[in-house]
């Protein structure tokens, strides 16, 4: 109920905004489908065959190793390095997701409107235009990093690596594999956290800790 509730909010924006929007959506599918296009130049399915997903970190364990149910690193090697980038956004989207969402019920900005829940947040700035500023502004972000995506078929970028460190965590090699775990078993974590937190704070219509 709430994700179709939510969708029906989003889909009036839409139709006040239908030019605007559907220009964006078909500059971005244009884009989107030039850019993931396999090319020969890259990393062969042999390579990415010699060991499991490629070598990526996080396959050791301890806690599980080569943890693949379905198969999608033996059926699209090919893909498992966009799969990787897949995760890792995902995850540190759902890190700062969750930590944002519990600070949100305690610390709140100055004005009326950001007197609500968490919860009730997201239907206030749906209906004050604030959402679709946020989404303008996060498909631009996509937008501009598809060249950095292609890039993972055509050279040695690893997946997730924008070369953002400014406090050089990672310039020691040990460290930086050290960290790479860390951050992909707290992404995975932060997934499923935030994950229970919305669908928790739903169904209880209560804040902090939600039950």
């Amino acid at each position: 109920f709430f994700f179709f509730a939510h969708t029906c909010t989003v889909i009036k924006i839409f139709q006040n905004n239908l030019t605007m929007f559907t220009t964006l959506i078909v500059l971005a599918s244009l884009i989107s489908s030039s850019a993931f296009i396999t090319s020969n130049a890259g990393r062969s399915v042999t390579s990415l065959k010699m060991s499991f997903a490629g070598g990526l970190p996080g396959a050791a364990g301890p806690e599980i190793k080569n943890f693949d149910p379905l198969k999608f690193s033996e059926k699209s090697p090919e893909w498992v390095p966009w799969f990787r980038e897949s995760e890792l956004k995902h995850g540190r989207i759902c890190m700062l997701a969750t930590l944002g969402y519990i600070v949100a019920d305690f610390v709140k900005l100055p004005g009326d409107i950001h007197l609500v829940s968490s919860l009730e947040a997201h239907n206030v700035f749906v209906k004050s235009g604030a959402m679709v500023q946020i989404l303008l502004w996060t498909g631009l972000i996509e937008l501009i990093t598809i060249p950095a995506l292609r890039s993972l078929g055509t050279s040695d970028r690893a997946p997730g690596d924008y070369s953002f460190d400014p406090l050089k965590l990672g310039a020691k090699p040990a460290n930086l594999e050290k960290y790479k775990i860390s951050e992909l078993k707290n992404g995975r974590l932060a997934m499923l956290a935030f994950s229970g937190i919305i669908t928790q704070a739903a169904l209880t219509g209560k804040g902090f800790p939600y039950f």
